[in-house]
C-alpha cells in the first residue's frame, strides 16, 4: 500500500473550561474582564468569556508543539490574574442549580456558540433544541480548527470540501477519542451540541466541533488530538478517504460518538486500524514519521486500556503552568516513555 504524502496544516483550537469558588460554578463574567485577557507572551492569544464558560483562543500554528506552548502561556497569564480562592475547573459538563442561574446575566445564560452545520445531513444547520435560560447543564467543548499553511493548493482544496473532511474527522478523530474520553457527560453534552459531524466554516478553514475539552488535561493529549486531526486532513488530501469509508458504517461511527459507546468505537477502530497504519509514511531509515505506527500501536492500545485517570494525575492547570517546551514531550514521546515503561513494569 502506498504511503500518504505529507503536507503542513495550520492548527487552531478554542477549548472551554469553567471557574468555581467554594464548590460552586462561577460564570466567566465574574472572573474575566468583558474584553477578555491577552496572553502575557503571545499578544495574538486571548482568554475570553463564552457564556458561563471561559474559552482559550491561542494563536494557530502549523506545529502542535508550538501551539501547546501558546496554550501554556495563556494558562500562565490566567493563573496570575485570578484572585482569592477562585479555581479553574476542567470538568466537561456541569449542572447549574437555581442559585447559580439567578446570579448570571441574561447574556451569560445564553449559549455562546453560534449554530453549527452537520456533515451527515447535507451540511444543513444543526439546531440546538433547548432553552438556555431554563436548561441547567453547561458543557465545555474542545473544538479543533484546521487552516491552510503557506497557501498550499492541495490543503486549500480539502478545506473547500468541509463535509468530506468532517466525515473523515469523525472516523479518525471523533471515534478514536471515544476510546479515550469516556466521561459520561459527553452523552448529555451531545444532546445539545457537539454531535458527530458538527462543523463550521470560518474564514480560515474548517472548525470541527465534536470533541469535549478532555484534551486540556495534559499536553500529550492535546498533541494526540492534533496528530489525529492531521491524519484525517492528509487522508483526504491524498484522496484515500474512500478506502477507509468502505471499511466502516458511518451510522456506527455517529452512534459511537453520540452515545459515547466505547465498545462500538473500539469495533469501528479495529476495522480501520490496519489500513490506517499502512498509510503512515516512513523516513529514509524506515522509521515512522507519526506517533501511532506499526511499532507503537501496541503502546496505544495499552494507553487506551488503562484510561485517562491512570496516566494523568497532575492537576491540569499545574501541568500547563509548568510546561515550558512541547517538542519531544508530545504524545509519541509519551507512548515511548511512560506507556512503554508501564508495560515493562506490569
Amino acid at each position: 500500500m502506498s504511503k500518504l504524502t505529507f503536507h503542513h496544516v495550520m492548527f487552531g483550537c478554542d477549548p472551554e473550561f469553567f471557574f468555581s469558588k467554594d464548590g460552586r460554578v462561577l460564570g466567566a463574567e465574574k472572573v474575566l474582564p468583558e474584553e477578555g485577557l491577552v496572553s502575557n507572551v503571545n499578544k495574538h492569544s486571548k482568554i475570553i468569556i463564552d457564556g458561563v464558560q471561559a474559552e482559550l483562543n491561542p494563536e494557530p500554528d502549523p506545529c502542535r508543539a508550538m501551539l501547546g506552548v501558546t496554550i501554556a502561556d495563556c494558562f500562565r497569564t490566567l493563573a496570575k490574574s485570578i484572585k482569592g480562592d477562585i479555581n479553574i475547573d476542567f470538568h466537561q459538563t456541569i449542572k447549574l442549580d437555581k442559585k447559580d442561574m439567578s446570579v448570571l446575566s441574561d447574556k451569560s445564560k445564553k449559549f455562546g456558540c453560534m449554530p453549527s452545520k452537520n456533515a451527515h445531513n447535507g451540511g444543513k444547520e444543526s439546531r440546538i433544541g433547548v432553552d438556555p435560560a431554563v436548561y441547567s447543564y453547561r458543557s465545555a467543548g474542545g473544538h479543533i480548527h484546521i487552516g491552510n499553511y503557506q497557501d498550499n493548493k492541495i490543503i486549500k482544496e480539502v478545506l473547500l470540501q468541509p463535509e468530506r473532511l468532517v466525515k473523515m474527522m469523525d472516523v479518525i478523530v471523533g471515534n478514536t477519542c471515544v476510546l479515550i474520553d469516556r466521561d459520561t457527560g459527553n452523552i448529555e453534552r451531545r444532546k445539545v451540541y457537539g454531535r458527530a459531524g458538527e462543523f463550521r466554516t470560518p474564514p480560515h478553514g474548517v472548525e470541527y466541533r465534536t470533541l469535549s475539552n478532555f484534551w486540556l488535561r495534559s499536553y500529550p493529549l492535546m498533541s494526540l488530538v492534533m496528530y489525529l486531526s492531521r491524519i484525517a486532513v492528509l487522508v483526504v488530501a491524498n484522496n484515500r478517504d474512500e478506502e477507509l469509508l468502505k471499511l466502516v458504517d458511518m451510522g456506527d461511527i455517529t452512534e459511537a460518538i453520540n452515545k459515547n459507546d466505547f465498545k462500538l468505537a473500539l469495533t469501528n477502530f479495529k476495522k480501520i486500524e490496519k489500513c490506517l497504519i499502512e498509510m503512515i509514511p516512513e523516513d529514509e531509515r524506515g522509521d515512522s514519521l507519526w506517533d501511532i505506527n506499526p511499532k507503537t500501536i501496541h503502546l496505544f492500545k495499552h494507553f487506551v486500556k488503562k484510561g485517562l485517570d491512570y496516566w494523568f494525575k497532575q492537576p491540569p492547570l499545574e501541568h500547563w503552568v509548568e510546561l515550558s517546551e512541547g517538542h519531544d514531550t508530545g504524545f509519541g514521546s509519551f507512548l515511548l516513555s511512560e506507556v512503554a515503561k508501564d508495560i515493562k513494569k506490569t
